[in-house]
């Protein structure tokens, strides 16, 4: 796994068999995924669907927010919304994976908040509902 990866992995529980960026299916309900060790993001795979996910080969950046909001939902009070889910989050990087399925915002380091439809998912777990 490249570590210049714009995103942080985890694994759903201690003993996990593959390595899984946040916004992944398999950990959507799990209140505290764990953050992956350097000694499992070195051993383990990673989920098809995140290796899908982190690929470049597909990844858009953006130059802001607003701008990839409006692709998912051309509105105002979706910016909105979003802006205001997102809250004082600080990141540089704005894209949007292969599948088109969130919005990422981040670092070079790793990502911080994922947008999704209807809510903001925040790497410490908030999930902010704005539905």
């Amino acid at each position: 796994m490249p570590s210049e990866t714009p995103e942080t992995l985890f694994v759903a529980h201690a003993t996990g068999r593959l390595l899984h960026v946040r916004a992944c299916p398999q950990l959507l309900g799990l209140d505290a995924p764990i953050r992956a060790t350097a000694a499992q993001i070195d051993s383990l795979g990673m989920c098809a669907w995140c290796a899908k996910e982190l690929s470049e080969d597909g990844r858009r950046y953006f130059d802001s927010v607003e701008q990839a909001v409006r692709t998912l939902d051309p509105s105002d009070d979706a910016v909105r919304a979003t802006e205001v889910a997102l809250g004082d989050v600080s990141f540089d990087l704005v894209w949007v994976p292969p599948s088109y399925s969130y919005i990422a915002v981040g670092d070079k380091e790793h990502a911080v908040a994922w947008i999704g439809r209807g809510c903001v998912m925040h790497a410490d777990g908030r999930l902010v509902d704005f539905a």
